[in-house]
């Protein structure tokens, strides 16, 4: 019979154990839970002490309960609990009352007492020296991450400085060599600009050494064209600059619906994939890059995408070979951080392997469906129009620069204003509004860092204004901004096109140019 008896009160503890996970889980609260599961635990042992367990056992289970209210209630609220426990259990066994299963005597009970006395100082002491350590290695964490946070805002700082001054002789530098000089002064002016450029190298590799942690970053999620947003990144790389890429997508006829997610995180993982597939495998190959959207599995509520990117490269033909041969790229030169720690924050992994003739990347997201459907018109869209109608030449543009350093102004303004029809110039982002409001502009040549109102906000705000009049003015950011994510920011702030300084200028005038010509 007392054998039964202890498997009822096992059975019904059991129940009640059960039934507050229950809860536990589906209220994700623990603020009662755990000590509901304590009192519980402590009903069951003195009950076991009480009856006397299986052959008269039972004592020994309650020499359990400091170990385990020490854990789940802390060590003051435990401790305490546990203390509790034993002055209810020295009294019943010291009392020696006749409704006890088991015959207690008083020097039985001393030694149970000491005993657990014992087992609590030892699980106490354990349990600090944990927290203690855990909370030593929380603090150094927390100092290696200040530390690191600190290490990138001073390179960023550092490089934003060199930049600016190293674009000020950059730029004199070429306007200077225009001029009639004889052969010692070009090849002093030569010299500059070589120093320049090397200088530009070393900065590059300061800025590589700062690693910003992507996951630090805001999170958004909103519904968005997926494969519009991928090819809006594609057109970052035209023709007219890369002569020797093609690139070209298919998507799932099925993909039907936009998704949400993040379109800044996409928008940055294609764009770095690319950069990456451009950048490290010299300029002298042909490269052609394909990118696919296959529709894997979808719900009424979900759709799973499997995107694989096919990259090859082809040598030109050579005087003994009638044709070239296409290749895969050579992954080992390939820095591809950045591009897995995206796909890992989307929820997926990256795989690369190469194949005879060409490199595959592959990885599978997992988007919620939009109710909106994907913008599939036939004939231009809205924007195309505007663009259509906004063609000009450069000789006959009109260009804002936003600019707060004034030597800066002087040199961009010397460097352009031969080749344009006309420059205004606002000191910072709120000056640019109100310039923005009274005139029409081509281009937008836009700063970053400015005092009053930074390029960001203003370059949001210009496109508010746009889209209450159907108008449309592209911007370029100017910026000596250069870290990992820069590029990313300005194009996520609605800006199309961005360099960093130092820059040629041929190369801004190509790219204001191309959005000219758009």
């Amino acid at each position: 019979s007392q054998a039964y008896l202890v498997s009822l009160i096992l059975a019904a503890v059991a129940l009640l154990t059960a039934g507050n996970m229950y809860y536990m889980t589906r209220s994700l609260n623990v603020r009662f839970s755990i000590p509901f599961l304590n009192g519980l635990m402590a009903v069951l042992l003195l009950s076991i002490l009480i009856t006397g367990g299986v052959d008269n056992t039972g004592y020994l289970w309650g020499l359990l309960f400091p170990v385990m209210s020490l854990i789940l209630m802390g060590l003051r609220i435990g401790s305490i609990s546990s203390l509790l426990y034993l002055i209810i259990t020295g009294i019943i066994i010291l009392g020696n009352f006749e409704f006890l299963g088991s015959d207690f005597g008083r020097t039985f009970g001393i030694r149970y007492i000491c005993t657990y006395l014992g087992i609590h100082i030892l699980i106490y002491t354990f349990e600090y020296l944990r927290l203690r350590t855990f909370n030593q290695m929380d603090r150094k964490l927390e100092e290696a991450t200040f530390e690191t946070r600190s290490r990138d805002e001073f390179i960023s700082k550092l490089s934003h400085q060199l930049r600016t001054s190293l674009n000020n002789i950059t730029l004199v530098s070429n306007l200077v060599s225009k001029s009639k000089l004889d052969d010692n002064q070009r090849d002093l002016i030569d010299t500059i600009l070589a120093s320049s450029n090397n200088l530009v190298e070393a900065i590059n590799n300061i800025v590589k050494v700062s690693n910003i942690d992507i996951h630090s970053e805001q999170y958004t999620i909103i519904p968005f064209d997926l494969p519009a947003a991928i090819r809006n990144i594609l057109q970052l790389f035209p023709e007219s600059e890369y002569e020797d890429l093609s690139i070209d997508t298919s998507f799932d006829s099925t993909l039907t619906n936009q998704v949400l997610g993040d379109p800044i995180r996409v928008k940055q993982l294609f764009l770095n994939l690319v950069e990456n597939i451009l950048k490290q495998n010299g300029t002298e190959h042909t490269k052609h890059i394909h990118i696919q959207a296959i529709n894997e599995k979808e719900t009424d509520t979900h759709i799973q995408l499997g995107f694989l990117i096919r990259a090859s490269r082809k040598m030109p033909a050579s005087a003994s070979k009638t044709s070239s041969e296409e290749s895969p790229l050579v992954l080992e030169d390939m820095d591809l951080s950045i591009p897995a720690r995206l796909v890992e924050i989307l929820g997926g992994e990256l795989v690369m392997e190469n194949t005879g003739t060409h490199s595959r990347f592959s990885f599978k997201l997992e988007f919620e469906k939009s109710e909106l459907n994907l913008r599939r018109k036939e004939g231009p869209s809205q924007l195309e129009s505007i663009l259509t109608t906004r063609k000009v030449n450069l000789k006959e543009a009109s260009i804002l620069l936003v600019e707060d350093n004034v030597i800066n102004q002087k040199i961009v303004v010397l460097s352009l204003q031969k080749l344009v029809k006309n420059i205004d110039i606002a000191g910072n982002g709120k000056e640019a509004l109100d310039k923005f409001g009274l005139s029409n502009y081509d281009v937008i040549l836009m700063d970053i860092q400015m005092p009053v109102m930074d390029g960001f906000l203003a370059t949001k705000k210009i496109r508010e204004i746009e889209a209450s009049t159907n108008s449309f003015t592209p911007v370029i950011a100017i910026t000596a901004n250069a870290m990992s994510g820069d590029r990313e920011a300005c194009l996520a702030a609605g800006m199309d096109d961005y360099i960093s300084k130092p820059f040629q200028v041929d190369i801004l005038v190509q790219k204001i140019q191309h959005l000219l010509s758009r």
